[in-house]
Order: C-alpha cells, then structure tokens, then sequence
C-alpha cells in the first residue's frame, strides 16, 4: 500500500488511540502492510481528518461500519474490511454486527 504521509497517519494514530509514538509509528507500518489498495484513499482521509469516502467491500464500506457501532474505531473497521478483502464475509460480518451489541 501507497501512504505518502506516514508520518501525519501515525500521529492520528497516537491521538486517537493514545499510544507512544514509537506504538503508533509501528502501527502505522502494519496498517501500511496490510491495508488493500482498494482502502488507501480511506486510510489517508482518515490520517487527515477528511469525511471517509463510501469504498465498498462487498455490503460493507468503512464509514457504514462505523455507523452501525457508532464509533471512532477506525483501526478495528478497517480490520474487518480486510478481512472482507480476504473473502471471509461469515467472519467479518459476525464482528460487525457483535461489535454493535
């Protein structure tokens, strides 16, 4: 995955989830590894604090997941869209709708 600003989506990690910097930089690393090209636009928009673009997965796109938790939790949404990705639905779909009780 292409991130430019490393830098800017580990600090939006530090804040957010009040990790070290070392934490959060090491984070940011493996969401950089992990994260399908697909959702590298969310992961940048999120870094700069801009409105997450509708990018579905199937059913499923980030801002609708975080919707139905109501919540900030980006890092946790996004694991579930990869494993979306991945193709395991029965999976993800038990940890959105879990995630909501």
């Amino acid at each position: 995955m292409k991130i430019y600003d490393v830098t800017g989506l580990s600090e939006r990690i530090r804040q957010e989830y009040g990790l070290t910097q070392e934490s959060a930089q090491d984070k940011a690393m493996q969401v950089m590894e992990m994260c399908p090209v697909k959702l590298t636009q969310n992961v940048e928009e999120w870094s700069k604090r801009q409105k997450l673009t509708d990018i579905y997965i199937g059913n499923y796109s980030l801002p609708m997941i975080l919707a139905i938790w109501n919540s900030r939790d980006f890092l946790r949404a996004l694991e579930i869209m990869i494993e979306l990705e991945k193709g395991n639905i029965e999976i993800a779909e038990r940890k959105i709708w879990n995630m909501r009780r």
